[in-house]
């Protein structure tokens, strides 16, 4: 993938997406929330749903925050950052959602570092991003002036001969679980996140609503959950770390 500037993707937030995506990580969902490569905005509104008291949403994307903006959400705000600085100060969040999103910035440390620094101590982290099990790239792979999308085995062959085709990386479990640790969170989840065939629904209506409600079942389902579309890894930054 090239690198240099962040490279934002398409968002995620269609209404099943957010309700199972957000429905996830609900437990761990109080207090003040950094949604970090925001979009439009589109999971604010589940988040404080879900517990979250207030929002701030933060993209490199001017248009996507004007987006947000006017959907004027209640206890939501967003801003456009340069995709490196935030600017809060140290410890103002009391968790960050990071929803398939690390997978375009320039450079996974500085982006989870930055996130370390404006949680407080015990803040939550939570990363949903794309999982090499899943055989199917969502992103464009270009080769040559091909352009595919979604593009079937990409994320089996190895990293090196596919990064000048894709446009967003792609991790192995293990490989999320240690960027989150370099950067010094403690991980207390890992898990894995399903697609629930909303924005790619190629099987029949009834199929796909069937499945969705046993959507859970697959998605911890030993060896079977490993193969989600995205791995979910929920971490908190240590108390030695205030």
């Amino acid at each position: 993938m090239p690198v240099g500037q962040p490279r934002p993707g398409q968002s995620t937030a269609t209404p099943a997406n957010v309700a199972y995506r957000v429905g996830r990580i609900a437990p761990y969902l109080s207090g003040r929330w950094l949604d970090f490569g925001c979009a439009e905005g589109g999971y604010a509104a589940a988040l404080l749903r879900n517990g979250a008291s207030t929002v701030v949403g933060v993209d490199v994307a001017e248009g996507r925050i004007k987006g947000a903006i006017e959907r004027k959400i209640p206890n939501a705000c967003f801003q456009v950052f340069n995709g490196a600085q935030l600017d809060f100060a140290d410890g103002s969040f009391d968790g960050a959602f990071v929803n398939e999103v690390l997978e375009h910035v320039v450079d996974e440390q500085e982006s989870l570092k930055e996130i370390h620094r404006v949680l407080r101590a015990g803040g939550h982290l939570i990363v949903m991003s794309p999982n090499r099990w899943f055989p199917i790239e969502g992103h464009d792979v270009s080769i040559g002036n091909l352009t595919l999308g979604p593009a079937p085995l990409i994320p089996w062959l190895p990293e090196p001969f596919t990064r000048n085709w894709t446009k967003a990386r792609n991790y192995w479990p293990h490989q999320l679980v240690g960027h989150v640790r370099d950067a010094g969170f403690t991980v207390l989840e890992t898990g894995f996140i399903w697609p629930v065939f909303e924005q790619y629904p190629w099987l029949p209506e009834r199929v796909i609503l069937g499945y969705r409600k046993r959507i859970h079942r697959f998605s911890n389902t030993p060896g079977l959950r490993r193969f989600g579309v995205s791995t979910l890894v929920v971490a908190i930054k240590s108390q030695r770390y205030q």
